[in-house]
């Protein structure tokens, strides 16, 4: 038996708790857990909004202009969070 049929064996009897738990432990070895949890990120099939569509575009837009990002301490303190 390979070791990746081992996992999937082993994958099978877990909890959903246990899965969650080896997921973390495989991010943590990957080096870069961020990146690896991102890679293995489900695909975002919901159709995008029109709203969503225009909001990309003005921030394409801001990015061409050289607006960077508001930063969050920013955001915070705008609507009174902290």
């Amino acid at each position: 038996m390979t070791a990746k049929e081992r996992l999937h064996q082993a994958l099978n009897t877990m909890t959903e708790e246990e899965a969650g738990a080896a997921l973390h432990t495989l991010a943590k070895a990957s080096g870069d857990p961020v990146a690896w949890m991102l890679n293995r990120a489900p695909v975002d099939d919901e159709p995008e909004m029109d709203e969503e569509r225009r909001a990309v575009a003005e921030a394409r837009a801001d990015h061409e202009r050289g607006i960077g990002p508001v930063p969050l301490n920013n955001v915070n303190v705008e609507f009174g969070i902290r």
